[in-house]
């Protein structure tokens, strides 16, 4: 595994209505309210009434002041609930009574106690987004947005190292390179930014210009920086000017290779995977393809549309994934055999090969016992959804299931094993080309009887 932890999820969204009513309070029938009404009209229509009504008002007004002045909160006391009211009152009495500064937002102090309590899960996959990170999320799984077209992760030194860039991106144009480590945007430093902020900085509406600030190896070969400096020692800074556009995110790229053998490279399923993937088919169909590599290497993941539409386009009819949640039954998907492949495929994956890859590549292996050739993949096989608070409160990403492959096979912790295991031995510029020995390797099989 590397230094970084960018892999994208497995996600499906879905939403969440805010402050659901609690379900212990019960209701009054309306029967019962019917019957009470009756016997007032019945007493003294119009005085009995108002003064029913008046008296009912100060009474709650009373009863809310004395829970008040006493600290008291029954309508919503559990066990979690009266341990978070009790810690955070305290926090908040002692920053109110000793922090130096007064201009404490209280939005941000609400966003991060939910940031804790969801980390207190200890899953490194579910997470509270403030809404700004809510809509960077949507963007990313959706395929399209307004940015410049890079990838930024954070390594163990906490460096924001540029990770992907784009082809005729923004940041490809402004001559930004993977490896860059980005230290400052519009002059702020960034340094210890979070990546998330850095992406809101850059964001925004189409036409804006921005000076990103990174420090470059000086030794990085043309065209593409191998790595990061290892110190500022061994680093040029420069600024670059870039402009932001909308963005699609190119998530399959395709080539012919020799003897009419085609080759798909995903680098994830996001939304506008299915249809890339199919214009990707149609125009190698149009070189006469014979066959059909398709490389996930360094796919992190995506959504759950994606990769089912993805594989109902490669599969005929049949099961493709099974999803088991909390408290439910098992939601087993199929594909509808209106279109599949029936040409010979391979398929390479990585290390960094995960979740909706993982499905991708078992479903292949289980259904028509296509080969995976490469190394044995990350392990995630368990899913996420992403639920969307109203009014702008932000969202809530939870681990909420498991998915199984149509064998009934569970690739959590696990991972796929390749049927036949080969080593990378090159850079990150060697991937698919001749210099590719896990691409090399694929090719043989392909063409093998």
């Amino acid at each position: 595994m590397s230094d970084f932890e960018d892999f994208e999820d497995f996600e499906d969204f879905e939403d969440l209505v805010e402050d659901p009513k609690d379900e212990t309070v019960k209701p009054v029938e309306d029967a019962e309210k019917e019957e009470g009404l009756q016997a007032a009209k019945q007493l003294r229509p119009g005085r009995l009434y108002v003064t029913g009504i008046v008296t009912g008002i100060l009474l709650v007004m009373l009863v809310f002041l004395v829970l008040d002045i006493f600290d008291l909160h029954p309508f919503s006391s559990t066990p979690k609930a009266d341990a978070i009211y009790d810690l955070t009152k305290t926090v908040e009495n002692y920053i109110d009574r000793y922090y130096w500064k007064s201009d404490a937002d209280a939005d941000k102090f609400a966003a991060y106690a939910a940031k804790g309590m969801v980390a207190a899960l200890n899953d490194p996959y579910s997470v509270f987004y403030t809404e700004s990170e809510m809509d960077t999320v949507k963007q990313k799984n959706d395929g399209d947005y307004v940015g410049i077209g890079v990838t930024i992760a954070e390594d163990t030194s906490k460096r924001k190292i540029i990770t992907k860039v784009g082809e005729d991106s923004p940041a490809h144009k402004a001559g930004m390179k993977v490896g860059d480590v980005v230290v400052a945007v519009d002059d702020k430093d960034v340094t210890m930014s979070s990546v998330d902020d850095i992406v809101e900085m850059i964001r925004g509406k189409a036409g804006q210009e921005h000076r990103i600030t990174v420090l470059r190896s000086k030794n990085a070969a043309s065209g593409q920086a191998v790595s990061p400096p290892d110190s500022t020692d061994d680093a040029e800074r420069l600024t670059l000017t870039v402009v932001t556009e909308d963005i699609v995110n190119t998530s399959v790229h395709n080539q012919m290779l020799r003897d009419k053998v085609g080759y798909i490279k995903i680098t994830s399923f996001d939304r506008e995977t299915p249809k890339q993937f199919d214009e990707a088919i149609a125009a190698l169909d149009k070189e006469q393809m014979k066959s059909l590599i398709i490389d996930v290497r360094n796919n992190g993941g995506g959504v759950l549309s994606a990769v089912l539409s993805v594989l109902d386009r490669l599969l005929p009819a049949g099961d493709l994934l099974t999803e088991t949640r909390k408290g439910q039954k098992d939601t087993v998907y199929k594909s509808t055999d209106e279109k599949h492949f029936d040409k010979p495929m391979t398929v390479l994956i990585n290390s960094k090969s995960a979740s909706a890859a993982e499905v991708f590549a078992g479903a292949l292996q289980d259904r028509l016992k296509v080969k995976l050739v490469g190394e044995k993949s990350f392990g995630k096989g368990i899913m996420q959804s992403i639920y969307r608070l109203a009014d702008g409160k932000g969202g809530i990403k939870l681990t909420t299931g498991e998915y199984l492959l149509p064998s009934g096979r569970s690739i959590h912790e696990k991972g796929l094993t390749p049927d036949v295991e080969v080593k990378f031995d090159g850079s990150d510029k060697d991937y698919g080309t001749n210099a590719d020995t896990q691409l090399i390797k694929a090719l043989e099989l392909i063409r093998q009887p």
